[in-house]
């Protein structure tokens, strides 16, 4: 493998089926996250200052993408997708390891193939998840990791540099949102007490509209697993048009339609 730059940005999309290195870095990348605490005005004390969480972090850059095989374009330059590397940032190598490039420097990408992934995935309704390892990786403030929006993506173009495209691209954090699993635990004292389900971390992947049965297959199996609430078995069979005698036998291989997951 050819020798990496001194740091490493990555976007993709879908969990990681689709993603690339940017081919040249910015110049300078910002990272703004405003603290969101609020001020009150309490009788007989005064004005007080409560703290609360921080607010979502923003990240904006400007750069381009090379119609042209410059000498200073990353060493991974052209396009290709990597493995799933949300949980992947304990070192840079470690992120690099996973990438499996196609054709090393034998051809530079056509730069509107960046431009047209980028606007694909910014009209999808799902986010993009951006990648930032620093030249030290052993320290955790030099790795970025995060869900992201895209909130904004211009391009240009600039005379002296044919078939280059320049751009600036914004992006916000992303929390997703959705009801989280519990589970009731017994205490010492004999008190029931829920407890959030800590296993469970999001998921990035964009919901499949169809789903095909595989042996062992039910709808509650289906529903926990495309809808991540088992509980939505119904909805399944409502939309399938499946009746309650076919439920105890359901065909391998048939095409189910999927609710939207909520």
């Amino acid at each position: 493998m050819a020798e990496t730059s001194s740091f490493t940005m990555m976007i993709g999309w879908n969990n990681g089926e689709e993603g690339w290195e940017f081919p040249v870095l910015p110049d300078e990348i910002n990272i703004k996250r405003d603290g969101s605490g609020k001020d009150y005005n309490i009788v007989g004390t005064g004005p007080i200052s409560t703290i609360e969480k921080p607010g979502l972090a923003e990240i904006s850059f400007k750069s381009f993408f090379p119609g042209h095989n410059y000498p200073f374009n990353q060493s991974i330059y052209h396009w290709k997708r990597y493995d799933h590397v949300q949980d992947r940032t304990k070192s840079r190598n470690m992120i690099l390891e996973v990438l499996r490039g196609v054709d090393w420097k034998t051809k530079v990408p056509d730069p509107n193939a960046y431009v047209n992934d980028i606007n694909r995935w910014m009209h999808s309704g799902y986010p993009v998840r951006f990648i930032y390892v620093g030249s030290n990786s052993q320290d955790d403030s030099a790795k970025i990791s995060l869900p992201m929006s895209i909130e904004s993506f211009e391009r240009w173009e600039e005379a002296g540099s044919p078939g280059d495209i320049f751009y600036s691209l914004k992006l916000k954090e992303y929390v997703f949102h959705y009801p989280q699993k519990v589970k009731a635990v017994t205490t010492a004292d004999g008190k029931t007490k829920l407890l959030k389900d800590s296993s469970s971390r999001p998921d990035d992947r964009v919901p499949l509209k169809t789903y095909t049965l595989k042996p062992g297959d039910t709808l509650i199996k289906v529903a926990g697993m495309q809808l991540g609430n088992s509980a939505r078995w119904r909805d399944i069979q409502k939309l399938n048009g499946i009746t309650d005698a076919e439920l105890k036998r359901l065909p391998v291989g048939k095409v189910l339609k999927l609710p939207n997951r909520s």
